[in-house]
């Protein structure tokens, strides 16, 4: 399975689309939305698992790319800073649900659209409330102030925490969340861009993988030219409720 994450990861990859234990309190909502974007991660679509409805003894609708089964393999400690140069690791995070997403701050379109679109999912009623952090794939030029300063974009998740570290921190955290990250051909010194894969990473209270998520589709799956395109923001929410409860039930 890890391999296959990776590897999926990867197809996922993402240049800039101009190119073409505690149970949390509930604030997601697990309203199913109309969803016409197949699953990104098709490859791995047997782990789109069909949980259950409470009490309705129904299945529920699967979610397009959301990986519920087999998310536990993915995910490991870290050793990172805040955006307030703190040193942090997982276990700051003991007791609280966590979103994670890796990406950086020159990043042109895919993160900041990733993060409004986490922020939507986030304001909808009926879910989960959780922690949310942005872990950067270019510790060069992202410090701590730097990263402090993104975090507070307007139209990203409220308190959003900024990670960074040395390059050998942040390759561990890549490595043990099967994230890709890469400096894109060209670009001059200071001036690069980064190709990423774009997902959603859901923690439970004691650090455990429930769900991951592709926060960026093609518009037409069948076509990898195709425009890149965000996923619903309500696709989203029910991901990060589904893996939530699930841990939690």
């Amino acid at each position: 399975l890890r391999a296959a994450l990776l590897a999926a990861a990867r197809r996922l990859s993402v240049a800039p689309m101009s190119e073409s234990g505690e149970t949390p309190r509930r604030n997601l909502t697990a309203a199913a939305a109309p969803a016409l974007i197949a699953a990104a991660l098709s490859a791995l679509g047997a782990f789109a698992l069909v949980s259950f409805g409470q009490g309705a003894g129904r299945p529920e609708a699967p979610i397009p790319g959301c990986i519920l089964e087999g998310a536990e393999v993915v995910g490991g400690p870290i050793s990172l800073v805040d955006h307030n140069a703190a040193p942090v690791t997982q276990a700051d995070f003991t007791g609280e649900p966590m979103v994670l997403y890796f990406g950086y701050t020159h990043c042109p379109d895919v993160c900041p659209i990733s993060l409004n679109t986490l922020a939507e999912a986030l304001a909808e009623p009926g879910g989960f409330d959780v922690q949310t952090a942005f872990i950067t794939l270019d510790p060069e030029r992202d410090t701590p102030p730097v990263i402090g300063q993104y975090v507070r974009s307007a139209g990203f998740p409220p308190g959003l925490l900024g990670l960074t570290g040395t390059p050998a921190q942040i390759g561990a955290a890549k490595a043990a969340f099967q994230v890709h990250g890469a400096r894109a051909p060209g670009g001059e010194q200071g001036a690069y861009l980064l190709d990423h894969s774009s997902m959603i990473y859901v923690l439970d209270s004691q650090w455990k993988t429930v769900a991951i998520m592709p926060t960026i589709a093609r518009a037409d799956p069948a076509n990898p030219e195709s425009a890149l395109i965000p996923v619903p923001h309500a696709d989203l929410a029910r991901c990060i409720a589904r893996g939530l409860e699930r841990r939690t039930s």
